[in-house]
Formats: structure tokens, sequence, C-alpha cells
């Protein structure tokens, strides 16, 4: 099999502890164009690794000190390397070790002595698809991208509209005779709309932030489901009686203990919460707040339901994309959208799902299902 050029001008990392093999697959890849760096072991390889950043890594397995699994772990533990692609070249040639390399993520595996054509061919096979999965991500960046112009332009239009529109108004009546309630009224409508975008701009940045984030098991703890709404009930408890709506909490399940990063929990029933009281119709007076189990409990679901001005079930499949709200012109609220989107990542961040059920006039029920902690876990 003849071999082709790369892709493109390409770096490669040589790990390799035999020093004539090192030296000749270098001359290799050096005679097809290649930009190439070589390593005598894995520790030599990490302390390149720390200032520089190839394009992909071909690497022996067993090399004294650090060898080549133990590489690929701390690539794949890196952002910044994880998805470079990894080539194994070693003399192992059982099919166990085969199937182990394969399990943990590596491009390929090419058993010594390798030919030059099969060596290059593997190297530009994994390049191109870097490339592919490259391309493919910054198409998924530019959708992303086209969202976030959708969401500035119409998510924040209201609030800043309520600030702008107000200020206005306060700069008009000042240079004339004004009425202490309405300055007091218009300040208010500032304050509030100020809050608005506070809000937007707090949840846009931690969506963003979730979108990469994986879970600190160090912040994973047991908690009671019961415990996490009372915490929120009781936070909400004073916009609600200003509202005059009331929280009714059902205690049925008050057993039920689930594993989760509690803040990030807190802060999905927190947007659960402030949606369910921003969208609800003017004569709603109760939310009710229940812990849910699935047989043979196995998931425990943390459900919000209201009676709010609901969604046809044609909109409910709209949500699984975040920054979609439905009726998003119709509404005086911003921001629906961007919270359930970010409860959503809590959720899957966890293993849950987040379900909605909504009927158009009637209400929604949101519920957050979160993996169950086994009884008698610590």
């Amino acid at each position: 099999m003849q071999a082709t050029q790369p892709p493109t001008s390409a770096t490669v990392l040589v790990v390799e502890d035999n020093v004539d093999l090192n030296m000749a697959i270098c001359e290799i890849l050096e005679s097809f164009e290649f930009e190439v760096h070589s390593a005598k072991d894995g520790y030599d390889a990490l302390e390149w690794l720390k200032e520089n950043k190839p394009d992909m890594i071909l690497c022996d397995i067993m090399m004294p000190g650090m060898d080549g699994y133990t590489l690929l772990k701390h690539t794949r533990g890196d952002s910044s390397l994880r998805t470079l692609p990894f080539i194994f070249l070693t003399a192992r040639t059982s099919v166990a070790d085969r199937r182990m390399a394969k399990e943990i993520g590596i491009e390929d595996y090419l058993t010594k002595p390798v030919d030059s054509n099969d060596l290059i061919a593997a190297i530009n096979n994994a390049l191109r698809r870097r490339q592919i999965m490259q391309a493919e991500m910054q198409e998924q960046l530019n959708g992303l991208r086209d969202r976030i112009v959708g969401i500035l332009q119409h998510e924040f239009r209201t609030p800043l509209t309520f600030v702008l529109g107000y200020a206005e108004y306060l700069l008009d009546v000042t240079s004339g005779d004004f009425n202490v309630d309405e300055l007091r009224t218009s300040a208010s409508a500032i304050l509030d709309g100020g809050r608005r975008l506070q809000q937007l701009i707090e949840t846009f940045l931690l969506l963003a932030e979730l979108q990469n984030r994986e879970l600190d098991m160090q912040e994973i703890g047991r908690v009671r489901a019961t415990e996490l709404w009372m915490d929120t009930k009781q936070e909400f408890a004073q916009q609600c009686d200003a509202a005059g709506l009331h929280l009714d909490l059902n205690c049925a399940n008050d057993d039920a203990y689930l594993f989760a990063d509690t803040e990030m929990v807190r802060e999905a029933l927190r947007r659960l919460m402030d949606n369910a009281i921003r969208y609800r119709r003017p004569e709603s007076q109760t939310i009710w707040l229940s812990v849910e189990l699935v047989p043979p409990a196995t998931y425990v679901g943390l459900r919000i339901r209201d009676e709010g001005a609901g969604m046809p079930t044609e909109q409910l499949k709209r949500y699984a994309t975040a920054f979609e709200q439905y009726d998003r012109d119709n509404r005086t609220e911003p921001g629906a959208g961007l919270s359930l989107a970010l409860i959503r990542h809590v959720a899957h961040l966890h293993g849950g799902s987040l379900e909605i059920e909504s009927e158009l006039g009637v209400g929604s029920s949101f519920t957050l299902w979160l993996p169950a902690a086994v009884s008698g876990e610590a």
C-alpha cells in the first residue's frame, strides 16, 4: 500500500524508549514532511506537552517509568489534549491487548515491526478523522453562535425596553412637575428590568459553563430529596407571600434520597420555581411540589406543577434544544428557554433527565429525574 502525504502540515510526538527505533520512526515521518518531536518515555512526553501541543501522538506501550497506557490516561484527563489522536506502536500482539486499547479510546494499534507505508497510512487516517470531527464541532459552534445572536435579539429586548423606556420618562418628568408615586413606579420598573437582565446573563453564563463541565465527585453527596424542596420553598417564601401564592409540598416520599451535587441541583430547582412563579396565570394561587419515585426506586423525581399558561403538545419537543421558548414574542418575561436548557444540562450531568408535561391554558408539570441513592449508602 502506497502512503500519501499528510492532509496538512502536522506535528507528531513520537514516544519510544528504544533510541534506534525512535530515530528510525522520526526519519520516516520527516521524509513524509511531518514535523516530529521525540520523547524517550511517558515522563519526557508529559514534560514536553506542558508547553507544546502536537497534532497526534505515536506511542510505545511498554516503557520504563510510565507506560503508554498511563500516558494516554494523562492526556485524556487534560482538556487541552484529550481530543488528540493516539496510536499505539507496540510489540504486544494479543487480541486482549488490542481490545483493551480500543476500549480506552486509541485511534489505531500497530504492531512492531511496522511497514513504513502502513505507519503513514494509519497516521493520515487518524488525522483525517480528526479534521472531520473538528469541522463538525465548528459547525455546531456556528449554530450555537447563531442561537446566541437570537437570544440577544429576543430575550434581552423586553427588560432592556423597560429600563430604557422608564429612564427616558424620568428624564422628561424631572425637568418639570413630577409625582413622587410615578417616580417610585418608574424606579421600580427600572430595577426590575435590571434584575431580569442580570438573571438572563447569569443563566447564560452558567449554561455555557455546564456545556463542557463534568461532575466533581468531591462535590457529590447523599441528600434527602424532600430537603431540597424544603430549602427551595423557604428561599421563595417571601416572594410567594407577596404574590399571594401558596407552595404545597407533598412529603409522601420523605425517605427518598439521591446522590447529587446539591448546589447544582438547588440551582436547577430555583429555575423551575422561578419559571412557575413568572408564568402563572393571574388567578393561580397554588404551586405544587412533590418527590416522585419510579419502581424499583432507581430514580427520584423532583416535581413542580403549576397552573400557568401551559404549552401545546407540538411545542414540547422544542425544549430539547437550548434557547427555545414557546411564543417568545407574546411573553412579557424572558429567559424560560435558557433556564430549561440549564436544568436539562444539570439532569444530564447526573445521568438523569427532565420530563415536561403541559396543556395549553391548564398548566405544566416539570420533573427533574435523578439517580436514587440506594438505602444504606453513605
